[in-house]
């Protein structure tokens, strides 16, 4: 076993990110005073809705993943608009014939405490194929941190 192999068996936690159950992004990391009660809180799903959501609360907000897609699909479209070409309307397909979706899991120790997904299609091939979340990777460790290290949590009433 080599010294990097160790330095990742050390780190309990980890968030994996895919698209249609293949990885696209694994990270380990560490939470300082780690409160085991997020597991079964009501903020454990506020956490998902902040890194995963669509359409969160009454204004239709984001999650860091699917805003982080949403600006390299803005990205995308002005990088290839040209106002001189002729727009046809015969390019009209449904989006959905082939389903893309991402899947998001945090796991602490090799198990899974946390899993959900949203659709990928409403984003444009070249983007949902070409992920690229490196510069958002601090954003998602630190939200995950933020909520699993709180002293009190809402619980959920099963």
């Amino acid at each position: 076993m080599d010294y990097n192999q160790k330095k990742i068996e050390e780190l309990p936690f980890e968030f994996i990110l895919y698209i249609n159950n293949n990885i696209i992004c694994q990270r380990f990391f560490n939470v300082k005073n780690y409160n085991e009660d997020v597991l079964t809180s009501y903020e454990m799903k506020e956490l998902m809705d902040n890194i995963i959501g669509v359409n969160n609360g009454a204004y239709g907000g984001m999650g860091i993943i699917p805003r982080h897609l949403k600006q390299k699909t803005i990205d995308f479209i002005w990088d290839g608009y040209n106002p001189y070409s002729f727009q046809s309307e015969d390019n009209t397909r449904n989006i959905y014939d082939k389903i893309d979706n991402f899947q998001f899991e945090i796991r602490i120790e090799k198990r899974s405490v946390a899993k959900g997904e949203f659709c990928g299609n409403i984003f444009p091939p070249k983007v949902r194929y070409g992920v690229n979340i490196r510069e958002i990777i601090p954003s998602i460790v630190n939200e995950i941190r933020n909520y699993f290290y709180l002293e009190n949590y809402t619980k959920v009433v099963a």
